[in-house]
């Protein structure tokens, strides 16, 4: 099944893995203090009001055990968080950082696009040899030698003249 991007369809789909996972109905929800089974259905189907009540958002929160503002999340396109996941954080993220980790994070990101432009300087040098080996072995190939030329334009005479060479076995003529 495919979850809905946001709205809330994609409400519905966090919700009933929810009551899946703690084993519960709908109506052990609404025992609970949640909105009853059919609020979130009647939501969806309405035309009039395209999502919940802040008010059954939050019954609907708490019902779960997900964190306050879980259900808002998820219309926008978001995740539930349960409020077991909030005790297993770790609270490390309060501390100020230092200007000497600050200097020394941007001397490790630095140094790494040096290595990084280093590498790319370097395929390119690598790239750069094997296209002027290419271009050498060309004009090798297709370079005449103006002696030969010459040679071999005085051997023949006139342009228009051609005599057959029987002597040379390579010769067909």
């Amino acid at each position: 099944m495919t979850v809905p991007a946001d709205g809330v369809g994609r409400l519905l789909h966090f919700v009933d893995r929810r009551l899946d996972t703690l084993r519960m109905t709908k109506e052990d929800v609404a025992a609970r203090g949640g909105p009853e089974a059919s609020t979130l259905h009647k939501v969806l189907h309405r035309s009039s009001q395209n999502t919940p009540r802040v008010r059954t958002l939050l019954r609907l929160d708490l019902s779960l055990g997900w964190e306050p503002g879980s259900s808002a999340a998820v219309l926008l396109g978001g995740y539930p968080l349960s409020v077991t996941a909030r005790a297993s954080r770790t609270a490390d993220g309060a501390r100020p950082v230092s200007a000497d980790e600050v200097v020394a994070r941007l001397m490790t990101r630095l140094k790494g696009l040096v290595d990084q432009t280093r590498a790319e300087v370097n395929a390119l040098v690598t790239r750069l040899d094997e296209l002027e080996g290419v271009h050498h072995r060309l004009a090798e190939e297709f370079h005449a030698d103006p002696d030969l030329v010459a040679a071999f334009t005085a051997g023949r005479g006139d342009a228009g003249t051609h005599e057959p060479c029987v002597a040379d076995p390579r010769c067909d003529g």
